[in-house]
């Protein structure tokens, strides 16, 4: 398939890279000092706990307009999506456009674009750039979400990755697994930030922690409540009401390992405006009553 990667940080570098190097035609779209390094380097992303680095030669255009495209890749921070605005105008109705991101809203929040076919996804990898490479970390039990249609395109998408070593996850909800899965990153961005993104003390404050878990656990409730779906399996499991000591416990150990820093405070660090922003839409959609007064109080300024 004919690739094109709208947003070269890390987990387009580590998704396009993956494609590549599975025979798929991948090209960038141009964007600054970093696609200035792609069109030399190519793109090249390492596992961290492998020490396995992959490698796709890529070709850099300044547009997507008369490209022959099967897929956008559309791999933006959510405060920059209306950036691709004129991106996706220029895209062809054939292409299937792929947002993979924080988007609690879903479809609503995808800015509007060419018409051409939209898919959700998330992200199961986290990392840093560092000397042009992706250093990214594999995160287990949270597998690449991909929303199961009936799509061939997604279907072999999916297949690639899971050949190439990312285990992928089909998602029938994928509007309501990002809604949940925004409540689980606000709650700890919030908590990283009263730990000044140091994963390690978060992990040693356990009041702190045991308010994290408590502002998901609510946040989860008030979802289910509302007849959300699509909750990530093994995170309703974990914070559900009875098991905040069970939680807290595990996310200790989490915050501790190299997940904590990759997966989580690397991003909270680089994504500040993003992540505050996302925790004041989850505040508004879930209101400002019980569901979220662990979040909120997360939020405040400490005494």
């Amino acid at each position: 398939m004919n690739v094109l990667i709208v947003g070269s940080g890390v987990i387009g570098t580590v998704y396009g890279a993956q494609l590549g190097a599975a025979g798929h035609a991948i090209t960038v779209l141009a964007h600054g000092e970093r696609t200035d390094m792609v069109a030399v380097r190519g793109l090249r992303a390492r596992d961290v706990s492998s020490g396995v680095e992959t490698h796709a030669p890529v070709r850099v255009v300044s547009s997507a307009a008369a490209q022959d495209l099967d897929v956008v890749l559309v791999a933006l921070r959510r405060d920059h999506l209306q950036s691709a605005v004129g991106t996706l105008s220029e895209i062809s109705l054939n292409a299937l456009v792929l947002f993979i991101g924080n988007n609690p809203a879903g479809r609503a929040g995808i800015p509007s674009g060419s018409g051409a076919r939209v898919a959700l996804g998330f992200p199961g990898v986290g990392g840093t750039i560092s000397a042009g490479v992706a250093n990214y970390y594999k995160i287990a039990r949270q597998p690449t979400a991909i929303e199961a249609t009936d799509e061939p395109r997604l279907a072999a998408l999916a297949d690639t990755l899971t050949a190439r070593g990312l285990s992928v996850q089909r998602v029938a909800d994928m509007d309501g697994w990002l809604a949940y899965h925004a409540v689980f990153i606000a709650s700890i961005c919030a908590a990283l930030y009263r730990c000044a993104t140091d994963p390690e003390r978060l992990a040693r404050g356990r009041a702190t922690l045991k308010l994290m878990c408590l502002a998901i656990t609510e946040g989860f409730r008030e979802l289910r409540g509302a007849n959300v779906t699509g909750c990530p399996r093994n995170l309703g499991v974990l914070h559900s009401r009875w098991l905040i000591w069970v939680a807290t416990r595990y996310w200790a150990r989490a915050l501790r390992s190299p997940m904590g820093e990759l997966a989580f405070a690397a991003h909270a660090r680089h994504a500040e405006p993003e992540m505050r922003a996302l925790a004041a839409d989850v505040i508004t959609r879930l209101g400002r009553g019980d569901a979220t007064v662990a979040l909120r109080a997360l939020l405040a300024p400490e005494p």
